[in-house]
């Protein structure tokens, strides 16, 4: 069994960990999943339902944006953990920097985009906020993304039906009967849909210029 992290605080701070030695990945090819959502606590808890494990900290600080990897069965996965981009005050910059965050960690780009919403706390602002946070991770974004809620609705929110219906209705509802094997299921259906290809990601341009501008500022600084 092996597992490993990176914990990164904004853009400026990162702290990696790990224990053991990974595994050669040459010809393994990982399932990346980007998970968003609005509460440590909760995202952390879907986290570790996933990987079987305590793998993510529920205490952690609301900006951490987290990186574990894992087994689920045979298949090998790696979370990115971003518990506060559904926030629905956060700032269009915040958005901006996390979402680089979880692009960068999810390079080349995530199979799969998770949000993880509440029947009884989506309102017309979350749904507007949902919207931008997923566009800034590309136009293609509703092919990848699929909506687990972790309460047993009460009535129906008509808003976060409309949410679902906008990611072709792929919906996980996390119970105590819940097994990780289905939720493995829906994320390579979506996989499967997409005929293996990861979300091409629209900051991955920025990121890579951003990335040459440094080396070349680096090089003419020797």
């Amino acid at each position: 069994m092996w597992t490993y992290a990176a914990v990164v605080r904004g853009s400026a701070h990162r702290r990696r960990r790990s224990k053991e030695r990974p595994p050669n990945l040459s010809d393994v090819t990982p399932l990346r999943i980007v998970l968003l959502g609005k509460n440590v606590s909760e995202n952390s808890g879907v986290g570790n339902f996933i990987l079987g494990r305590a793998a993510f900290d529920s205490e952690a600080h609301l900006d951490v944006v987290e990186r574990v990897g894992g087994r689920l069965k045979d298949k090998h996965v790696i979370i990115i953990n971003s518990p506060q981009l559904l926030q629905t005050n956060i700032s269009d910059h915040q958005i901006t920097q996390t979402v680089r965050e979880c692009i960068n960690l999810s390079d080349p780009g995530p199979h799969v985009i998770v949000l993880l919403l509440k029947h009884d706390q989506c309102s017309t602002e979350d749904q507007e906020c949902v919207e931008k946070v997923l566009l800034s991770f590309s136009e293609r974004v509703y092919h990848h993304t699929m909506v687990i809620s972790t309460q047993e609705p009460t009535e129906t929110n008509d808003i976060l039906q409309k949410i679902i219906q906008k990611c072709a209705n792929r919906h996980f509802s996390l119970q105590r009967r819940s097994s990780p094997d289905d939720l493995l299921q829906m994320f390579e259906d979506i996989v499967k849909v997409n005929d293996g290809r990861h979300l091409e990601c629209a900051g991955l341009q920025y990121l890579t210029m951003e990335k040459q501008a440094t080396e070349r500022r680096e090089y003419h600084d020797i």
